[in-house]
């Protein structure tokens, strides 16, 4: 094992305490060689790289004699990882402690054995309302909910020396919009944010498991309304007033949120003015760039000597704890990986009206309407390498035909055309019930993760033609508020193996155990 060797504050040059302030995003051959040129005056405390990179990862580690924060992502595994990925309302869906035990131990395992000792996760926003790219990434609407799922996750990561991070710090997600498009208002008041968003925060406090936060980009009009959140000192002195002296991290500046407001050239210095203690610079700008950006920044008196000391006094006291457990210290056993494999199953939820069985009737004709990707064609395999794709119409279609021998299939693409929808609605005469298999993506700069409002229609009609018994839902599931009441509603979610499970509990070959993590108003 490589000895290294602790920074001391007091020892190092203003170069090296700035170096702390900034994370190196290595998504490029020019990012990783300024980082190792960085590494060698150990001027530079965190990078982020991709896990696909492990010869990234090879030269930084090798490079460094000090212990520098290695960071990536990891709200649903570890990239790289051949296990399922398990969104975060998936796991909320089977809401067990066992549960997040293990998904913390598969993500901490993974990434320490790959050179990582940091993440950005888990989220603790606590959900206000349906809105695009967050419902899957969280756990409850439930404060408390959230709390639970968190501690467990965090208590995995600390034993194991891997940073966890609450995030998108303060809260306040009350707004229907997405951060990565624009500048997302919030009317949450500081009575509001401590008594409802800051509950996770303070938990974990109190439990040491909060080593670190990420800020969020919104705009707190009834606290600040002349700055995102992020840059704005009334709301980073919210949390450091409780007494927490933990690491912030700024979310992404590649956000709209604040990209368009504040632009490039000054928003680091801003950014740790307000008191955050590493910046996240716009992925798409060179690092070199926006590297010479803090220098000038700092070299034009945007922060104080003290600012600076503070912030990089921080992070030196993560990265020296961070480096007491160099290696993991659970192993991911066989067993664990069966619990792990069953959250699938555990997550289906179904909300059904009283008298009506999860099970279908045996004796009905059926006709099964699946929902597909615009780019879907029917006739080819399921690609699950795909990096984002986690919806599969083949696979959902292939259980139904083994459970299901005698049911007619239907596929129609999210934005249906004239004759889609006609097609579907003439082949419904002929049967006793449809069943809809619905999806909706979520994505950054989407701008919405909810059904197509064509889709709407179509299921509607065929709701009112009283042909409609069942809607499967994968997705976020404030998409079935728009679309008249259904008497059975079956939820997996967004992993890909809660897909078959799905059609088994329609089919009676397994039960419905989880709970719909929000408050939905369904019609």
């Amino acid at each position: 094992m490589k000895t290294m060797k602790p920074l001391v504050l007091e020892e190092m040059t203003t170069e090296q305490k700035l170096g702390m302030l900034y994370c190196a995003r290595l998504f490029n051959q020019e990012a990783l060689d300024l980082a190792l040129e960085l590494i060698k005056k150990r001027a530079i405390g965190s990078v982020q790289i991709s896990p696909k990179r492990k010869d990234f990862v090879k030269q930084v580690l090798d490079a460094a004699d000090y212990p520098i924060i290695i960071v990536c992502d990891t709200e649903t595994r570890f990239p790289t990882s051949e296990k399922q990925p398990i969104p975060l309302v998936t796991l909320a869906a089977c809401d067990k402690p066992e549960y997040y035990e293990v998904f913390g131990k598969a993500v901490a395992t993974e990434a320490k054995a790959a050179g990582f000792n940091a993440t950005w996760n888990p989220v603790v926003d606590v959900l206000h309302c349906n809105g695009p790219i967050k419902v899957y990434r969280l756990f409850s609407d439930d404060p408390q909910r959230v709390c639970r799922a968190a501690e467990e996750i965090c208590k995995v990561y600390k034993r194991n020396g891997y940073m966890s991070c609450g995030k998108h710090y303060p809260g306040g997600s009350d707004a229907p919009y997405d951060n990565h498009m624009t500048s997302v208002p919030s009317k949450c008041t500081v009575d509001d944010l401590m008594n409802f968003d800051m509950i996770p925060y303070k938990y974990l406090m109190e439990r040491d498991l909060l080593p670190s936060i990420m800020t969020r980009h919104a705009v707190y009009e009834n606290i600040d309304p002349e700055h995102a959140g992020t840059m704005s000192p009334k709301i980073q002195g919210m949390i450091r007033e409780m007494g927490w002296d933990g690491v912030c991290w700024t979310d992404s500046f590649g956000m709209m949120a604040v990209l368009q407001k504040y632009g490039e050239e000054n928003i680091l210095g801003l950014a740790i003015a307000a008191g955050n203690d590493i910046v996240l610079p716009n992925y798409r700008t060179p690092a070199r760039v926006t590297y010479g950006h803090l220098l000038e920044n700092w070299e034009r008196g945007m922060f104080s000597e003290e600012r600076l000391n503070e912030s990089a006094a921080r992070v030196i006291k993560l990265m020296n704890k961070l480096a007491e457990i160099p290696e993991a210290v659970d192993v991911f056993t066989e067993e664990d990986q069966k619990l792990y494999d069953s959250i699938a199953a555990a997550s289906i939820t179904a909300i059904c009206d009283e008298g009506v069985d999860i099970k279908l009737p045996e004796n009905t004709k059926k006709m099964f309407v699946i929902t597909t990707p615009m780019d879907f064609n029917p006739n080819t395999e399921d690609l699950e390498t795909v990096t984002d794709q986690w919806y599969y119409p083949n696979r959902v279609a292939d259980q139904i035909r083994k459970n299901f021998p005698d049911a007619h299939i239907e596929f129609i693409p999210e934005f249906a055309t004239k004759p889609d929808n006609e097609r579907v609605l003439v082949a419904s005469t002929q049967f006793d019930e449809v069943i809809f298999v619905t999806f909706c993506d979520t994505q950054p700069y989407l701008g919405t993760d909810g059904l197509t409002r064509r889709l709407e229609v179509l299921i509607d009609s065929l709701n009112m033609a009283n042909r409609l018994s069942t809607v499967v839902h994968f997705g976020n599931p404030f998409a079935l508020e728009t679309i008249q009441h259904v008497g059975r509603k079956i939820f997996g979610y967004i992993m890909p193996d809660a897909q078959p499970c799905a059609i088994d509990a329609l089919a009676g070959l397994q039960g419905a155990p989880g709970t719909l993590p929000f408050n939905c108003k369904f019609q």
